[in-house]
C-alpha cells in the first residue's frame, strides 16, 4: 500500500491567518467564537481579530446602508415567546433578555425570556423569588450579573371598569447566576412612571422623563423632564439638579450612552395637553453637583426617522440607527400610528380617562348626507333661465322656459335645440357623477369598517383602557347591514358562470427602512454643536420586514437584533384575527460577508 509523503500532508494549522479568520467568521460571534480562544495562542488572536472586524464591518455597513436582513419567524423556533409589543429588551453576555410587554389593553405580561444568541433558541427561565407584576412600557438595564427592571404600567381588568391605568415605581433585580427575582426597597423613590428611559453610569442608574403620577398633582397623569439617579450601593434615589434650558417634558424617547460622562436624548412625544412629536437632540453631561443640558442642532431632518418616539434608536459606533417606514411608502396606505391618543387630566368627580376614551370611540356615526360638517343637503341654487336644474323641479323650469319663449319673439328654434343638447349633456354628467359617488361610497364603507376595527387597538400602549361589550351597538348593526347590502349589490349573479370574479387588488407592502444619524461630530473627542441624518438608501431593501412600531432594537456582536412590535398599517391587516397585528418574529441586521 502506497503511503503519502509526509511533506504533502496539510492541516488547518498550515493555513494562512487570513484563511483561518475567514473560516472562523462563519461561527456565531458569541460563545462558539469565544471558545475558539482557548484552543491555542494563534486561534485566540484570530478569534479576537474576527470579533473586532465584525464590529468594524457593522459600523461601515450602517454608514453605507449596505446591510442584510435575516428574518426568523416564530414557527422556526420551538419553544417560542408570545407575541407582544412595548416590552423591554437587554443584552447580557451571549443572551438577549425580553421582559413584559402587552398585546391589548387587557393583556400584559411579566414573563422573562432569554434568547441564546449562539444557538438561536428561546429559553424561558423558571425563576424563583418575588416576580414583578405584569406590565408594559418599562425599562430593563444590565448591571454586573443582574437585570434591573423599573417602572411601567398596566391596565385594570375588564371587570374593573371605573379604575384608571396603574403605574409603578418598583425596582426588581433578576440575578442571572441564581435565577432569582429580588424586590428592592429603595429610599426616596420617584413617583410611579412609565415610558421613561434608563441608562447605567458606573454604579448608578440614570432615569429620565416618562409619564408620571405625582401626589403633588393629585395623581394626575403628566409628562416629566426630571432626572432621577439610583445609587446601587445604598439603594437610594435622588432627584438630580440640572441646568436650564432643558428638554421639554416627554415620554417614549431614546436615551443613548455616548461615553462614561455623557448621555444623548433623542426624540419623544407629549400628548397630554397638546400633541408634540419631538425630533430634537440633547446631550447631558454628568459632571459636578449640577449636570448640564445642551441642545445639539440636527441637520438634514428631511432624512430623519419618522415617529422616532415609537421607533427606538440604537448606537452603532459613531452612528445611531432607527428603523422606520421607507420613504417610498409614505404616499400609500394611511399609517395606524399617525397621532397619539390625547389623554385628559384625571377628573376625580367625573368618569375616569378610560371611560371617556371609550365613549369617544363609540359615538354614533353620522349616516346622513354630510356636507362640510352639516347634516342635510345643499340648498338648491337658482340657476339662470337658460340653464337646466337637476331634480324634480326640472319640469317646472321647462314650462317656465316655454312661456318665456312664447312671449319673447327673439328666441328662435336654434336656442331651443341648444338647450336640449345642454340638458342631455347635463344628464350624462349627472349619471357619471352618480356612478362615481356609488363607487366612492363602497370604498368609503370599507374604510369605515377598517377604521372602526383599528380604533380598538389604536395606540394600545399609550391610550387608556377601552373596555367594550361583546354585543355590538345598534349603530354598528346598522352599519353592518348597509355594508352587507352594498357588497351584495356588487357580487356577480350565481347563474352566470361566464362572468369572472373581480380581481383581488394587490396591496402595496410598506417595509421598514434604516435611518442613520451621524454623531461622529460629538464623540471620540469631537465637540461640535451638530449631528446629521445621512441620506437613506432609496427603494425597498431585500428581506426588510413589514412596518412595525413599538418593537425592541438592541446591538449584539456585529449585528442588530429587532424583536416584536405591532403593525403600523391598517390596510395590510386581517382584523378577523387580532393576533395578526402583533409580532414575535426576530429580525437580524448584519453586514455582507467578505469574499476571498
Amino acid at each position: 500500500m502506497e503511503t503519502l509523503d509526509p511533506s504533502l500532508q496539510i492541516t488547518i494549522e498550515d493555513l494562512p491567518d487570513e484563511v483561518l479568520e475567514f473560516i472562523l467568521s462563519f461561527l456565531p460571534p458569541y460563545k462558539d467564537l469565544q471558545n475558539c480562544k482557548s484552543v491555542c495562542k494563534r486561534w485566540c488572536g484570530c478569534a479576537q481579530n474576527v470579533l473586532h472586524k465584525t464590529s468594524i464591518k457593522l459600523i461601515k455597513a450602517v454608514g453605507e446602508f449596505n446591510i442584510l436582513w435575516k428574518n426568523v419567524t416564530a414557527t422556526d423556533i420551538v419553544p417560542t415567546i408570545t407575541k407582544r409589543f412595548s416590552h423591554a429588551a437587554c443584552i447580557l453576555e451571549n443572551n438577549m433578555y425580553i421582559f413584559g410587554g402587552c398585546t391589548t389593553n387587557a393583556t400584559s405580561f411579566n414573563d422573562l425570556w432569554r434568547f441564546d444568541l449562539s444557538k438561536r433558541q428561546w429559553v424561558r427561565p423558571l425563576a424563583t423569588g418575588t416576580y414583578p407584576v405584569p406590565k408594559a412600557y418599562t425599562t430593563m438595564v444590565n448591571y454586573k450579573d443582574y437585570l434591573i427592571v423599573f417602572g411601567g404600567w398596566t391596565y385594570p381588568s375588564l371587570s374593573q371598569y371605573y379604575q384608571n391605568v396603574t403605574m409603578f415605581n418598583d425596582i426588581h433585580f433578576y440575578c442571572v447566576k441564581t435565577n432569582k427575582w429580588i424586590l428592592i426597597n429603595a429610599t426616596n423613590p420617584p413617583p410611579p412612571m412609565a415610558g421613561h428611559s434608563a441608562c447605567m453610569k458606573d454604579d448608578e442608574m440614570i432615569v429620565f422623563g416618562g409619564l408620571v403620577m405625582s401626589p403633588a398633582q393629585i395623581f394626575q397623569m403628566q409628562c416629566s423632564n426630571d432626572v432621577w439617579v439610583l445609587n446601587m450601593s445604598t439603594f437610594s434615589w435622588r432627584k438630580q439638579s440640572t441646568t436650564k434650558p432643558r428638554p421639554s417634558p416627554r415620554y417614549a424617547q431614546s436615551l443613548i450612552k455616548l461615553d462614561c460622562d455623557r448621555l444623548m436624548l433623542l426624540g419623544g412625544v407629549q400628548t397630554l395637553q397638546n400633541r408634540f412629536v419631538y425630533s430634537d437632540c440633547w446631550i447631558l453631561t454628568m459632571k459636578g453637583p449640577i449636570w448640564t443640558w445642551k441642545e445639539i442642532a440636527v441637520k438634514n431632518k428631511e432624512w430623519a426617522s419618522a415617529n422616532i418616539w415609537c421607533n427606538p434608536a440604537c448606537k452603532v459606533g459613531d452612528k445611531i440607527v432607527s428603523l422606520s417606514r421607507s420613504r417610498n411608502g409614505w404616499n400609500s396606505a394611511k399609517p395606524l400610528v399617525t397621532s397619539a391618543v390625547r389623554l385628559s387630566n384625571h377628573n376625580r368627580e367625573g368618569p375616569p380617562v378610560s371611560v371617556r376614551v371609550e365613549q369617544s370611540l363609540q359615538r354614533p356615526l353620522d349616516r346622513d348626507q354630510n356636507i362640510n360638517g352639516r347634516r342635510g343637503v345643499l340648498p338648491r341654487q337658482r340657476n339662470p333661465i337658460n340653464e337646466p336644474t337637476a331634480g324634480p323641479s326640472n319640469e317646472n323650469d321647462q314650462s317656465l322656459n316655454l312661456g318665456i319663449i312664447n312671449t319673447n319673439q327673439d328666441v328662435n328654434i336654434a336656442s331651443s335645440s341648444a338647450e336640449v343638447r345642454q340638458n342631455n349633456a347635463f344628464d350624462i354628467s349627472k349619471k357619471e357623477s352618480a356612478l362615481r359617488r356609488s363607487k366612492n361610497k363602497n370604498k368609503g364603507m370599507k374604510i369605515v369598517r377598517q377604521l372602526q376595527e383599528a380604533n380598538k387597538y389604536r395606540m394600545a400602549a399609550f391610550a387608556c383602557d377601552s373596555a367594550g361589550s361583546n354585543a355590538p351597538p345598534e349603530n354598528d348593526l346598522i352599519n353592518q347591514r348597509q355594508i352587507a347590502h352594498l357588497e351584495n349589490r356588487i357580487e356577480p349573479p350565481a347563474d352566470n358562470p361566464q362572468q369572472r370574479p373581480p380581481a383581488v387588488k394587490k396591496i402595496k407592502r410598506n417595509t421598514l427602512a434604516m435611518h442613520v444619524l451621524d454623531i461622529s461630530t460629538v464623540v471620540d473627542g469631537n465637540s461640535l454643536n451638530f449631528v446629521s441624518w445621512l441620506c437613506p438608501r432609496l427603494g425597498e431593501m431585500h428581506g426588510a420586514p413589514e412596518e412595525l412600531v413599538m418593537y425592541s432594537l438592541v446591538k449584539g456582536n456585529g449585528e442588530l437584533i429587532m424583536f416584536g412590535g405591532v403593525h403600523n398599517d391598517i390596510s395590510i391587516l386581517n382584523y378577523s384575527e387580532q393576533q395578526n397585528m402583533y409580532s414575535n418574529s426576530l429580525h437580524f441586521i448584519s453586514p455582507p460577508r467578505d469574499i476571498i
